[in-house]
């Protein structure tokens, strides 16, 4: 946060709006971005450096030989050139410098100058050139004298694609140019290019394949010689080109770049550079923060600050704060990659940074030429500690020793330098003839020519890296090379930067705060800032603060925490809490400083590891820090803390530099409270832990107690608190910690979580008894706030019995109960388990779901051992008060499956048991009604294993009153049943028509009078006594009808349904569950709107709990959702949107009207799928149906009492009356009827079980029917319209064409639909195209009449050969609208059954 606040600031700093290049002299000198520039070397060699007098804050500097660039702020980034401008013969003064008109409008975002040419990047990625091109370095084949576009095209892809350019760097002879996929592309002449060619020039950008793969952070040119900060490849990994992947807080303190695309955007997780989470309130200043206008130029990515301490921390401590979106001043940006904003990209240098903001955000934060790092890949060290992982690669001539691999000889490919391996390089910066690389410990190596001393020491030559020898306290943060010179940028003894000049001439003057440095040829530059309000000098300031912060990090991790670790891995067993400490300060580093075990190992290492050694301690001191004597680790390792002060103090200053009205004010200030308020935390962290330290000191005994992260919040050692009533010779002493309370008694203890105590807990319960009342205040309130504390709150504590009622934690049961030795995770309420969680018996059983006031209530899933069968059962389902109570699924371990109701722990109510031990198929299921756990009511049992189904009534697990069975053989028996066996009357009917009518015993078992009728029609009546199977003993008599009587009986004279469950009767518990989920107690009695606040609510929960929902589903769950208007009159305008509403409803089984059609359907085809494909029990099946539209229309009238009953009808609006009267013949009356409504609901669903039956019944008419249609359809169409009596007239035209076929009509067939409605309007369309087809053959009005549309039609029906006719005809007959049978529709359907029958008794002779 400390970082962001003053990025964030721009309008304090608001320049003037820009004007065009010929009113630039007439204004004002900004405040910003101020140039000085000098020459190092030659006739003014002494002179002073000269303040160039720019309107225009200067954004960027580039220098050449003898010629330099400026980058301004301007409407879309203005380029100046100045000095020796070869290529167009003419010398530009720098207090003059020449507009570059031909880059308007090209947002330019960077500039970059080589030894004679020059170079301008976009905001888009594009490169425009000009200057001096012998030897291709301006990559264009002609003389350049005007910028120029050059475009960079990777030719390795399919299809060619253009390459994003991030960062340019230039030397005499040769161009680099870094991509935004870190790759490196070169273009010019000599070896300096890392080109595998001999052919120079190269005159357009290739591709330098030896950094292929790697990822290639910032590179740098000097006159023939190249450099190349790279990031080093993972030990497991060789193909850098792939970022790594983020890593998870505290496995390692880095990310990179490529981890972290959005610098602007906050996680969820704030933390401090202290590693403490942030509060809300201090979130929320972040978001102010970053929405505040920005501060010119402190966010841009070019900082000539590569110890960039923001940057650093965010790498080694990988915390994701809200400054990681903006950059400190005080080192480079390793991690950021931020998006542009067109507001942004003119704001003004910032201070100490240079460069636009814009192309800090449109280039991906890449550094520039002079040596700006932006990325550094984060490792691990050898000691398992963080560290930046970089590397330098230089290539090129190599006469001087300026490539570092200590000779002098070239070098054709980029080549590792490995002396720097391990340094941590953040930057790197060519001169002519020599090079400099900075770390991130603000030390700077140089090797290569040293004549003029350029290098920072007397050694001469220097073919491998050196440290320059730099004052002690001088932390050095931007470099940049020139011809035989060098500049360095460090912070002092002061807040104001130190410029130090390695070469021939003096160091120059003070030239105020200076944000950057700039070298080329023989001329220094350098960009500065006016120090308005001690806004800047405060920058600096926490910039330098940070840059000693980081290196004060790096040396306790080498002389204190990697000797610590390298001694504990030596060590085994005698010194644990060496090693320990070793691993407490690894979060010093990682996490942020987090001091939550530290102090309890700091006087065991102090004395056993450190010893006498003060010496290493005194290294480690910081200026400002009070030491007398021998210096304490203790203190040491907390002086970070007193970052937060200066945090604090600085954000006072910005804050100073505005209106107190003003928003950045009031962030500021708040920023400031904030870090007040943790410093204070952790002060109070640092007291509680030595508190802990001590007590542990003191009361060794209690080693089980010990974890790292537990403190001592207050205890009763004093007797200031004990049980109410405790005896006179009790000991009872408590322990409050910040995670527990521990309750000691002698020699034993227990210990209860603080997530799990109550003002009022389940078990135990304790009754303090406080000897003061200033005892009772204090343990009120401490634990008050060790509770608020470990619920989450910010420690302030609450009134007992009102802090945190609802929880989530983790508690074992130790009382009596249902809950004995149970271990419980999830919600509380009040100290009872409420809510979602997780219940775990010792004896293996265990439930996941909902609880409710301390009982398993709602939904869950439950797992229940079975020691007998060593197989556990499985429960899914609903609960209630602690039972399974409601529908759900249950798995025994014997192999059954129930799924149905429940009541009270039983099965109770629909449901359906599956039994067996073959996978994924049952010997038996029974679908029905229970009581009490026992099959009572109307069930159906089907006995895989004999072939048998059972649909009747049963009692108590015992098939007891009427009932039908059919077998697999085709036996077809319906009667009564007594004691689970078939007793009294019944009727037995084999699959020849043989039946015999008469009294049973036992199951098969014939005895008693009864009459046996054979297939023939012979009958024999009396007395029988016998297994149906085995035989039957017969007395009675026997008689055999003469032919007339068999000629007018029906060979199935028997009559079927007389000892059946009458349909109205069955399945009524599958509506009573319906009614029960609606919230009714019985059929009809119950709230109306209850009941559609349960169906939104259960929608709703089912939406919730069933996330893989597609989002057709999704759509009409939420349509679903909206309760309709269901308490107005039904009318025509809105019995449609009724009609739509079901339709949806049953469509999905999470509502209930669907879930009762899914289950009708389910019982529907257990009883006629199968051995239930009995031909005889078509008219139940018929009736089944019909019973069950009867039951839904009640609950859909409930539901809608505007509906009319049924065969009502509907009446017409008020306002449409008088506009329907006059022809309400024509347009007919709507009448409601439950088949009309609720059929094309269900008989799509029940249609194959069904039609099945249908079929069987009319297999031997079908077969007769299907021959005629057969021999009929041999004849052609005159001869068959002529057999069949269709007059001439109505012959088709084409019939008198020789030859030529043509079809009549459109097929008919009414075997595609399911309804009869929708059967019927088949129909109806057949004779609307037969009638359209006839009336162009006749004059005037014409009117059917049967004679003459009979035989046509019959015509039509032969030709369309419909399979299975007589089952259609009889399905229409038997399921149709009753409406509909008296009139067109009706005329139409007799029509076509007159058909059928016709063809039955057509003779085809």
């Amino acid at each position: 946060m400390i970082f962001i606040c003053f990025f964030e600031k721009q309008e304090y700093y608001k320049n003037t709006d820009l004007k065009s290049p010929a009113d630039e002299r007439a204004q004002t000198p900004p405040e910003r971005g101020l140039l000085h520039i000098w020459q190092s070397a030659g006739p003014s060699a002494q002179l002073p450096p000269e303040r160039v007098l720019l309107s225009r804050p200067v954004l960027q500097t580039a220098l050449g030989e003898h010629h330099g660039l400026l980058l301004t702020q301007g409407e879309c980034g203005l380029v100046y050139s100045f000095g020796e401008l070869l290529w167009r013969d003419v010398s530009v003064p720098v207090s003059t410098p020449l507009l570059e008109g031909s880059l308007l409008g090209k947002t330019v975002v960077h500039v970059a100058a080589g030894g004679f040419h020059c170079g301008a990047l976009s905001e888009q990625g594009n490169i425009f050139m000009w200057g001096e091109n012998t030897a291709g370095q301006c990559g264009l084949t002609e003389k350049v004298s005007e910028p120029s576009p050059v475009s960079v095209v990777d030719n390795d892809v399919v299809p060619p694609a253009a390459v994003r350019v991030v960062d340019l760097a230039f030397g005499r002879e040769h161009s680099l140019a870094l991509s935004a996929q870190n790759e490196l592309w070169a273009w010019g002449s000599g070896c300096q290019l890392g080109l595998v060619t001999s052919a120079f020039p190269v005159w357009r950008p290739q591709k330098v394949e030896h950094l292929a793969g790697r990822h290639v952070i910032q590179v740098s040119c000097g006159a023939y010689h190249s450099l190349a900060l790279v990031r080093s490849l993972p030990p497991k990994n060789y193909n850098t080109q792939n970022p790594p992947e983020k890593r998870e807080r505290g496995q390692s303190p880095h990310y990179s770049v490529t981890e972290k695309e959005e610098s602007f955007t906050v996680d969820g997780g704030h933390y401090c550079p202290l590693g403490v989470e942030l509060t809300e309130v201090m979130t929320e200043e972040v978001k102010i923060l970053h929405n505040a206008p920005v501060i010119c130029g402190l966010s841009v990515s070019y900082s000539s600050s590569p110890v960039c301490l923001e940057d650093v921390r965010l790498s080694l401590e990988a915390e994701k704060r809200a400054l990681q979106g903006q950059k400190s001043s005080s080192l480079t940006n390793i991690n950021q990659r931020g998006k542009a904003s067109t507001n942004r990209r003119r704001s003004l240098p910032g201070t100490p940074t240079r460069g636009s903001p814009r192309q800090r955000r449109s280039c991906a934060s890449r550094p520039s030429s002079a040596g700006r790092m932006h990325s550094a890949a984060p490792k691990e060290a050898g000691d398992g500690l963080p560290s930046l992982d970089t590397e330098v690669w230089s290539w090129g001539r190599g006469s001087e020793g300026q490539l570092g691999h200590g000779d002098q000889l070239a070098r054709l490919q980029p080549l590792c330098i490995k002396s720097l391996k391990g340094e941590e390089v953040i930057q790197v910066a060519a001169g002519s003839h020599h090079s400099l690389a900075l770390t991130a410990h603000c030390q700077v190596y140089s090797w290569g020519s040293n004549m003029c001393g350029q290098l920072g020491h007397v050694n001469s030559p220097v073919t491998v890296p050196q440290q320059a020898k730099l004052s002690d306290g001088l932390r050095v943060w931007d470099v940049s090379a020139g011809q035989s010179h060098s500049l360095l940028l460090a912070d002092g003894d002061c807040v104001q930067p130190v410029l130090l000049y390695c070469g021939q001439q003096q160091e120059p003057t003070s030239m105020g705060y200076v944000s950057s440095v700039c070298s080329g040829g023989q001329s220094c530059a350098v960009l500065a800032d006016h120090n308005i309000m001690g806004f800047i000098s405060a920058i600096h300031e926490l910039a330098s603060r940070e840059r000693q912060f980081y290196c004060w990090l790096s040396s306790m991790r080498k002389l204190l925490l990697t000797p610590l670790r390298n001694r504990g891995e030596r060590l085994s067993g005698p010194t644990p809490p060496l090693l320990s400490f070793a691993l407490v300060c690894d979060p010093l580093m990682i996490d942020g400083f987090k001091y939550n075990v530290l102090f309890l190992f700091v006087s065991l290492c102090d004395r056993e590891c450190l010893g006498s050694q003060q010496t290493v301690l005194a290294q480690l001191c910081v200026s400002d820090q009070a030491v007398s004597g021998d210096v304490d680790l203790v203190s040491l390792l907390y002086w970070p803390l007193q970052q937060l002060h200066q945090y604090s103090r600085v954000l006072l200053k910005l804050a100073a530099c505005y209106d107190v009205l003003t928003t950045e004010y009031q962030s500021l200030h708040q920023g400031c409270s904030q870090y007040e308020s943790l410093s204070s935390s952790l002060l109070r962290r640092k007291k509680e832990a030595e508190n802990t330290f001590h007590f542990w000191k003191t009361h060794s005994g209690k080693t089980d107690l010990r974890l790292a992260q537990r403190r001592v919040v207050c205890e009763s050692s004093n007797r200031s608190l004990t049980l109410q009533n405790a005896g006179r010779f009790s000991n009872h002493w408590f322990i409050l910690f910040n995670d527990a309370l521990v309750h000691t008694q002698f020699s034993t203890h227990h210990v209860y979580p603080l997530t799990c105590l109550w003002g009022l807990p389940l078990s135990p319960c304790f009754f303090f008894f406080y000897h003061s009342l200033l005892f009772q205040n204090k343990w009120l309130r401490s634990l008050n706030q060790a509770l608020d504390q470990v619920l989450g709150g910010g420690g302030q504590g609450s009134s007992p019995g009102v802090m945190g009622m609802s929880r989530t934690a983790s508690y074992t049961f130790t009382g009596e109960g249902r809950f004995k030795d149970a271990q419980y995770t999830g919600g509380w309420l009040a100290g009872r388990v409420h809510g979602r969680g997780t219940m775990k018996w010792p004896d293996g059983r265990t439930y996941v779901g909902n609880f409710k006031n301390g009982v398993e209530d709602g939904y869950g899933e439950s797992v229940i051992p079975n020691k007998v069968l060593a197989k556990p059962d499985s429960y899914q389902g609903h609960w209630k008060d602690g039972k399974i109570h409601g529908f759900g699924k249950y798995k025994y371990a014997s192999g059954e499956v129930y799924e149905g109701c429940f009541s009270d722990g039983q099965r109770h109510g629909y449901g359906m048991l599956s039994s067996g031990k073959l996978a994924k198929k049952s010997s038996s299921v029974f679908i029905g009604h229970w009581v009490h756990d026992k099959k009572t009511g109307y069930g159906v049992y089907d006995d895989i294993t004999r072939g048998e189904k059972y649909m009747g009534l049963w009692l108590d697990e015992q098939r007891h009153g009427t009932a039908v069975v059919v077998t697999q053989y085709g036996v077809y028996y319906e009667g009564t049943f007594k004691d689970n066996k078939m007793s009294g009357p019944g009727l037995l009917v084999s699959d020849d028509d043989t039946a015999f009518h008469g009294e049973f015993s036992d199951d098969w078992t014939v005895n008693g009078k009864g009459v046996l009728t054979l297939a023939n029609g012979d009958c024999l009546e009396g007395l029988f006594n016998g297994e149906w199977s085995a035989g039957l003993k017969v007395v009675g008599t026997y008689t055999k009808p003469v032919a007339e009587e068999l000629e007018h009986k029906d060979r199935n004279s028997f009559r079927l349904g007389q000892y059946v469950v009458p349909a109205g009767q069955r399945w009524l518990c599958v509506f009573d569950e319906c009614w029960s989920r609606l919230g009714c107690d019985t059929a009809g009695k119950g709230e109306r709107t209850i009941a559609w606040e349960n169906i939104a609510v259960s929608i709703t929960s089912a939406r919730r709990h069933s996330p893989d929902l597609t989002r057709s589903q999704t759509k009409v769950l939420e349509s679903l959702e909206l309760i309709p208007q269901h308490g107005v009159p039904v009318t025509t305008a809105n019995y449609d949107n009724i009609r739509r509403y079901l339709t949806k409803a049953c469509e999905t089984p999470l509502h209930p009207l669907g879930w009762l059609v899914e289950t009708l359907v389910t019982v529907y085809r257990m009883t006629y799928v199968g051995v239930g494909s009995n031909r005889r029990l078509l008219r139940q099946a018929v009736l089944e149906v019909q019973g069950y539209l009867i039951h839904f229309f009640s609950i859909v009238r409930f539901l809608f009492p505007g509906l009319p009953d049924d065969g009502g009808i509907i009446p017409e609006p008020p306002a449409s009356k008088g506009r329907h009267d006059s022809n309400t013949a024509e347009q007919g009356v709507l009448v409601v009827c439950c088949s009309s409504l609720l059929l094309p609901l269900l008989l799509p669903r029940l249609y194959p079980p069904l039609f099945t039956l249908y079929c069987l019944q009319e297999e031997q008419e079908e077969a007769q029917y299907w021959d005629r249609i057969l021999r009929l359809n041999k004849q052609p169409d005159q001869s068959l319209l002529s057999f069949l009596g269709v007059q001439e007239k109505f012959w088709p035209v084409w019939m008198s064409i020789l030859g030529e076929k043509k079809q009549f009509l459109s097929p008919f067939t009414c075997s595609t639909t399911f309804t009869p409605s929708d059967k019927l309007l088949v129909i109806q369309k057949t004779f609307e195209e037969l009638t359209q087809e006839i009336k162009p053959m006749l004059h005037g009005d014409f009117l059917w009449c049967m004679d003459d549309l009979l035989p046509l039609f019959l015509y039509l029906v032969l030709r369309a050969r419909i399979r299975n006719l007589g089952a259609e005809v009889n399905m229409i007959e038997d399921l149709m609208d009753p409406n509909v049978q008296h009139g067109e529709l009706g005329l139409m359907f007799t029509t076509l059954k007159a058909c059928y029958i016709q063809i039955q008794q057509e003779s085809t002779t």
